[in-house]
């Protein structure tokens, strides 16, 4: 996999963070026969690689990330208001919505600090 040899080589992304999200997103496969936030989750992360393979080098991978998570997120907190602690599931909920939301703001932070208008910076337009 060539191209997440060049994801990892990218100096603004911290190797630790990324192997972190890679972990805790990965872990849907633990739920994914019994939750539909676990499929959800699963749905969305193989999207995103699918995106960021296609879309490194091209400067929009911040803009893959913002729009395969924003939605999630958001779904995840309208669908699971309170997450039960008490739970493997309710904790690897909570990990994967906290870990997805730093690097979502992450990517908004890259595309807004685009020359000008970084989504259409980033877009190539």
């Amino acid at each position: 996999m060539e191209w997440m040899e060049r994801l990892l080589a990218d100096p603004a992304l911290p190797r630790a963070f990324l192997g972190w999200l890679i972990l805790v997103n990965s872990l849907a496969v633990f739920f994914f026969f019994r939750h539909f936030a676990a499929r959800a989750v699963l749905a969305v992360w193989l999207a995103n690689l699918a995106l960021v393979a296609a879309a490194l080098g091209s400067g929009m991978v911040a803009l893959s990330l913002a729009l395969c998570w924003t939605p999630l997120l958001a779904w995840l907190v309208w669908r699971n208001p309170q997450f039960r602690l008490a739970s493997p599931l309710g904790l690897w909920l909570v990990a994967v919505f906290a870990s997805n939301l730093v690097g979502l703001t992450a990517a908004y932070a890259v595309l807004l600090a685009g020359h000008g208008n970084g989504v259409a910076t980033l877009a190539g337009l």
